[in-house]
């Protein structure tokens, strides 16, 4: 019994850390996946103002928070308010880790070829 939460806790940890635009990314995503727990914010170099001349945020809906579990390969992701999000997969291919969503996923299962541009491990976790 003991041996077999060890060897859990040891697969959660090989997916925990920080996914980030595995290319030169002007939009797009940032996972971090840490202890059952996610932070998923959205970014862009895109500057909006309004007519008074304020900055407009473009994703004020994030950053989103909450709790991840693993189904096989799928990231199940339950926001704070108890939101089930969009599921993302996570993939080792060439010695890296990826974060696809459902999309890239597919496309990755159908030509047995990273996607353009997916989320990468930048920074494993600790």
């Amino acid at each position: 019994m003991i041996i077999l939460c060890v060897l859990l806790l040891v697969a959660c940890a090989n997916h925990e850390g920080i996914y980030e635009p595995a290319c030169i990314a002007y939009e797009g995503d940032r996972i971090e996946l840490r202890t059952g727990r996610f932070e998923w914010q959205r970014f862009t170099d895109q500057r909006t103002v309004d007519s008074d001349g304020n900055l407009v945020e473009p994703f004020p809906e994030y950053p989103k928070i909450g709790t991840y579990s693993m189904d096989a390969e799928r990231l199940e992701l339950v926001s704070s308010g108890g939101v089930r999000l969009a599921d993302w997969y996570l993939v080792k291919h060439a010695g890296e880790h990826y974060l696809l969503s459902r999309e890239q996923h597919e496309a990755f299962l159908d030509a047995h070829e990273m996607p353009g541009c997916p989320l990468r491990l930048t920074r494993a976790g600790t």
